[in-house]
């Protein structure tokens, strides 16, 4: 039989939490679970649910990914596996955790000081909790929740994906939805699955597609940049589904263009953009400016980026491969444009799609 449960590829800019939220509430007669990793999506969920109902709407739990790690898979079964201590919570690693330590170890290999699961093996720790329990974490969550909804799925890595194919496995219903193209995050950096992490993980999910686990749905269309800027942003992932623009606004100054820096003074008062840079490192002429990633969720009428060393490679050969192992970051910042995106550049250009600007005299 057919696996009801869906992932959703939403383009840049389409409305991904509104659809979501809007489905969500359209369900009053059942049991609804919402999660995303970072606190800015979970409350940007929380609004958009409060400011829709004009209340809590009773029927929708929220809650970021580690919060329902703990709650719902981690805590009601932990002492299958592990009786010294409660899980207090967690202890965020940048890295990997313990390594060379065996799994069968439980304390070592799992906690820090006896009571804090270590970030990267949140996950595997209930996928063991599971396991131990002959099942009963997922039919627990079964019990719970009618329909389980993972926004921003992107941000998922190592075991966390091991726990949702097992989750879908075992019957728990699900509705992922991300953006592979907007892989900025990752929630941890285990060895697992590394394959697909970040834009890979998309390879995964059409696995579990042939499996019969879940239906791959693309919503191409996106309301907030306009055509010229979504052709553009759609170089970066040629082998995608091309983004179909449904901003039909027309201003003034529209499009993807390059200025001097001769020009940025008078363009910045002129447009008064929005600055974005690669990181910290890249020169801004002074200007205040926000890192590529950080820019993600966000919209902007108009985007004015500083190129890093590999961007300007890029404006001036036109060979994407100087970007290749960041595309993720600037297919993001490109996409917080509404009308326009232009990269401050002295020199030739030989990228397609780009127009010089430059004010009437």
């Amino acid at each position: 039989m057919p696996s009801n449960n869906r992932i959703i590829i939403c383009a840049a800019g389409g409305g991904k939490t509104s659809l979501i939220v809007d489905e969500a509430l359209a369900r009053a007669d059942i049991r609804i679970g919402m999660t995303t990793y970072t606190n800015n999506n979970h409350d940007g969920i929380t609004s958009s649910l409060i400011f829709k109902k004009q209340a809590l709407a009773p029927h929708i739990t929220t809650s970021t990914w580690f919060s329902f790690l703990l709650k719902e898979a981690v805590r009601p079964y932990q002492r299958s596996v592990y009786k010294q201590s409660r899980v207090v919570g967690i202890h965020w690693v940048k890295g990997k955790s313990t390594q060379g330590i065996p799994a069968t170890s439980i304390r070592p290999f799992y906690f820090y000081k006896g009571s804090y699961l270590y970030s990267d093996k949140v996950s595997q720790f209930a996928c063991a909790c599971n396991i131990a329990s002959n099942g009963a974490v997922f039919a627990r969550l079964k019990e719970r929740f009618d329909v389980i909804y993972i926004d921003e799925v992107q941000d998922l890595a190592g075991y966390d994906l091991v726990l949702i194919e097992e989750m879908m496995k075992a019957g728990v219903p699900m509705v992922l939805v991300g953006d592979h193209r907007q892989s900025t995050y990752q929630t941890n950096h285990s060895g697992k699955y590394k394959q697909y992490a970040g834009y890979g993980i998309i390879g995964l999910f059409k696995i579990w597609e042939k499996k019969g686990l879940c239906a791959l749905v693309y919503e191409t269309h996106s309301y907030r940049c306009n055509p010229a800027v979504a052709a553009f942003s759609d170089q970066f992932f040629p082998e995608e589904p091309k983004t179909e623009s449904r901003n039909e606004t027309i201003t003034e100054h529209d499009g993807i263009f390059v200025i001097s820096s001769a020009d940025l003074p008078k363009y910045v008062e002129t447009y008064k953009p929005q600055s974005l840079r690669y990181d910290k490192s890249t020169l801004c002429s002074g200007y205040p400016a926000m890192n590529l990633g950080a820019s993600k969720g966000l919209t902007f009428d108009r985007v004015l980026i500083h190129p890093s060393p590999g961007c300007g490679k890029w404006l001036k050969t036109g060979s994407i491969k100087h970007v290749i192992g960041s595309r993720e970051k600037w297919y993001v910042g490109i996409t917080r444009a509404r009308q326009s995106v232009t990269f401050v550049y002295d020199g030739e250009i030989k990228v397609p799609g780009i127009t010089h600007f430059k004010f009437s005299c």
